[in-house]
């Protein structure tokens, strides 16, 4: 008897915990004006230049600009093993990886607009992680992790913005 009420104590005690992961997931997850950001691999930024740049759109739905810092590195992981993009919501944002030297493009998004940032790569490899780091209303912070490379690369058309682009199809 006594064993079943610790098996049960240690039940609930999981169960609590995973309500409270599940909480602090939802409270900082997803919102409708967060900011969404795609990013292309372009062959090189200058035509004396042998390594690639990586192009990064960052489109802000919100009513109030956003501070977006960008860095693109060398991807570790095999493309079989590695996952999709992802998005996380730091909780402790006093990290020396989250301060503003830590990216190597730093820039502002207007209200209800997109920019485009030319994010230089330290080395040439085949795929490449560039992790945005959005400063959004309210003092919240969101990483964004995305996975570039392959044989597609940006062409012009792609590095433009088109005049009167719906930005919240």
């Amino acid at each position: 008897m006594v064993g079943f009420a610790v098996i049960m104590a240690i039940a609930f005690a999981i169960f609590a915990a995973l309500c409270c992961y599940a909480a602090a997931g939802v409270r900082g997850g997803d919102r409708p004006g967060d900011a969404k950001v795609s990013a292309l691999l372009r062959a090189s930024g200058q035509p004396d230049e042998p390594r690639p740049v990586v192009v990064a759109t960052v489109r802000n739905p919100s009513d109030k600009p956003v501070l977006a810092g960008l860095s693109a590195r060398r991807a570790v992981l095999p493309e079989w093993l590695r996952g999709g993009a992802s998005v996380t919501v730091p909780i402790r944002t006093t990290r020396r990886g989250l301060r503003p030297t830590a990216y190597e493009t730093i820039g502002v998004v207007p209200a209800r607009a997109s920019a485009r940032f030319p994010v230089p790569t330290r080395a040439r490899a085949r795929r490449y992680l560039v992790t945005a780091a959005i400063g959004q209303t309210g003092g919240r912070l969101r990483l964004h992790r995305l996975h570039v490379g392959g044989r597609h690369s940006a062409t012009r058309s792609e590095l433009s913005l088109p005049f009167g682009e719906d930005l919240f199809d």
